[in-house]
């Protein structure tokens, strides 16, 4: 029996073995409430599974903070990322959070374990921008004539001229659109959110024109805004893994290089809106950033490139 080690002023130890039925039927209603999507659910349910079956393997009988630590070591150590780790993290800190607040166990042991850094990167981003030629080869590729080329340069040009995240353009439905002051609006569902908390703004002529165009086609039936147009799921919605390969397979076409994808096409729209003067205020909005120390980084990254302290060094005088 896998047990929690308490202060001798707590409670005896209690088998979390019988606390996950319980606690997958409160996470069942949260998502049933609105509180929590179905993909959330499923990343906590992962990282609570990973860790008790590492428990297992490992014979550990007690769990101490320094329990976790030695998952996270033993993670990292095996070459998963730290992205995943910490996603994995966050299931088993909901775990644990949920059986104290609902006084399932008396103390955490998760509480205070800090999520894995990415080292030397904690201050930069792992993925690339698209130079503005690569951008435009990119663009220039869909046929808009046809409904697959049109719904294509839908999918780019919303993606590099508003930030748009992949699963923000996967979840979109035709009634996201609007216009609000003569601008074209999308609401947007962000991640780990169950419905629209946000918009991005369609304020180049160029995405604008393209939505337009793919509207033509695919016509007013109510449901996702980009849908499959395969024979095998015609009209369903496109799913994630073939947004991204449309992404990689015009990326490729276009000759793109480097370390790129799906979210190198947002990485560049935060990145030249910051080139082209917007305050970090807008930015922080466009972007949909809770914190603006997140902006911030964008912002370091373009000064340090674009106006690098190298470059007022001179020996002529």
């Amino acid at each position: 029996m896998l047990t929690v080690i308490q202060p001798k002023e707590l409670a005896p130890s209690s088998d979390l073995s019988e606390l996950l039925i319980i606690w997958q039927t409160a996470l069942n209603l949260r998502v049933a409430a609105g509180e929590l999507s179905p993909n959330t659910v499923t990343a906590y349910r992962r990282g609570a599974d990973k860790f008790l079956s590492w428990c297992a393997a490992s014979g550990v009988d007690n769990l101490t903070p320094d329990i976790f630590r030695n998952w996270k070591a033993d993670l990292l150590k095996n070459n998963y990322k730290p992205a995943t780790v910490n996603t994995w993290l966050s299931g088993v800190k909901a775990l644990f959070g949920w059986a104290v607040e609902y006084h399932r166990l008396p103390y955490n042991p998760a509480e205070n374990i800090k999520s894995a850094t990415r080292k030397g990167k904690s201050k930069k981003h792992a993925r690339e921008s698209l130079t503005n030629d690569e951008v435009n080869r990119v663009l220039a590729l869909p046929d808009p004539k046809t409904h697959t080329g049109a719904r294509n340069l839908a999918i780019l040009a919303l993606m590099a001229y508003t930030g748009a995240r992949t699963v923000e353009v996967h979840r979109a439905d035709l009634a996201d659109l609007r216009t609000e002051k003569g601008r074209l609006i999308l609401d947007v569902t962000g991640k780990g959110h169950t419905e629209a908390d946000s918009v991005v703004v369609l304020a180049n002529p160029r995405v604008e024109a393209a939505l337009h165009d793919w509207l033509s086609m695919r016509g007013d039936k109510p449901g996702p805004l980009f849908t499959s147009l395969s024979d095998r799921s015609n009209g369903e919605r496109l799913s994630l893994r073939a947004l991204r390969g449309i992404v990689k397979d015009y990326f490729r076409l276009a000759g793109v290089i480097g370390n790129k994808t799906t979210h190198s096409l947002r990485h560049t729209a935060i990145s030249k809106a910051i080139l082209r003067g917007a305050p970090v205020q807008k930015v922080q909005s466009m972007a949909r950033h809770k914190s603006v120390d997140t902006t911030m980084i964008y912002f370091h990254e373009v000064d340090r490139l674009e106006n690098p302290a190298e470059a007022f060094i001179d020996y002529a005088s």
